[in-house]
């Protein structure tokens, strides 16, 4: 993969480029952005580019270096944090292996997940990024930099990263089997990102999604109870850790709020992301009372927030529909 294989980020790319032509590399670079945009494949082959002999401010892709990159064995590059949060032994495994660069390259530490790490690696991660090592560049993916500290936050260059839009989702769906009218559908659902698409080919959950937006709506109707709510859920996503799931509950309540809001208060159909459910929508919340959206809107934001500290997701999920549903009452 070479620069011109990344769609959607031209402005990272065209910065990226620009550095390495230059030869100007900030010693951090905090990759900024939602899941699924293409920060960590930016980051690799950022890497990549930094290590090529054969292009210029890109990777050729055919290289020793280049295919090292690509299969985790170039002895330059380090990712950390792929899979999980980064703990106090990740950034150690960092500092400890910090040989000087062959073939006269950079050495990159990719830190994926950045956001995610302990107070402890936070502070060793910061004991590093003070001092970094001659031709080492450090790239921190995050998708919100408030979670990082600003010690840490002062020391990074920040690369934003944008929603990637309909038309970019829509092609990388076709070339990966989806029909069209299907691609169109999923492009709208994955909201700028295609984390998670692969889901979406298998039709068994897209029948699930279906069945839990039905039953969210009826909520805020009043036409349903907590039980139900819940069971569609938990049968939409078995396979998450009990804090993923929360999280990604009130991402689709909050999506979902969104989108009601844009109808009824706006008159806004094009841009909304249940595309599927705008004629449910348009129908059951033409009239609606836009302070009491609102105010579950600030309740979604506030328990998100307490899941940082909650040791209990799911008694957090729980909470924020009891305190909902006072609203909707």
């Amino acid at each position: 993969m070479s620069f011109n294989d990344i769609k959607g980020q031209k402005f990272a790319v065209s910065y990226l480029k620009k550095i390495i032509l230059k030869k100007r590399i900030p010693p951090t670079l905090m990759f900024v952005g939602k899941s699924g945009t293409g920060r960590f494949k930016t980051a690799l082959t950022f890497a990549k580019a930094l290590n090529c002999k054969n292009a210029q401010a890109d990777s050729c892709d055919r290289c020793k270096s280049c295919i090292a990159v690509e299969n985790s064995v170039h002895p330059n590059v380090k990712v950390i944090g792929r899979n999980s949060s980064v703990g106090i032994g990740d950034v150690r495994s960092i500092v400890n292996d910090n040989l000087v660069p062959i073939n006269e390259g950079y050495r990159v530490n990719i830190i994926d997940n950045a956001d995610k790490s302990t107070i402890q690696a936070f502070n060793s991660m910061l004991k590093y990024l003070e001092e970094p090592p001659e031709n080492t560049v450090n790239v921190l993916i995050v998708r919100d930099p408030f979670n990082i500290p600003e010690t840490i936050r002062s020391r990074s260059v920040m690369v934003k990263f944008q929603p990637l839009s309909d038309k970019d989702i829509e092609s990388y769906l076709i070339s990966k089997g989806f029909d069209s009218d299907k691609a169109v559908l999923v492009s709208h659902l994955l909201n700028g990102s295609l984390e998670g698409w692969e889901k979406f080919s298998d039709e068994s959950f897209i029948k699930k999604r279906k069945s839990f937006i039905e039953e969210m709506l009826l909520f805020f109707q009043g036409r349903s109870d907590i039980s139900s709510l819940l069971e569609k859920w938990n049968a939409l996503f078995p396979d998450l850790s009990s804090k993923e799931k929360a999280e990604k509950f009130f991402d689709y309540v909050s999506v979902l709020i969104r989108d009601i809001l844009y109808v009824s208060a706006l008159g806004e159909k094009d841009n909304i992301t249940n595309f599927d459910f705008l004629g449910y929508i348009a129908a059951k919340f033409s009239v609606t009372n836009k302070s009491s959206l609102e105010r579950i809107y600030d309740i979604i934001k506030e328990q998100k927030e307490a899941l940082l500290t909650n040791t209990n997701p799911q008694y957090a999920v729980v909470d924020g529909i009891l305190r909902m549903k006072e609203v909707i009452v």
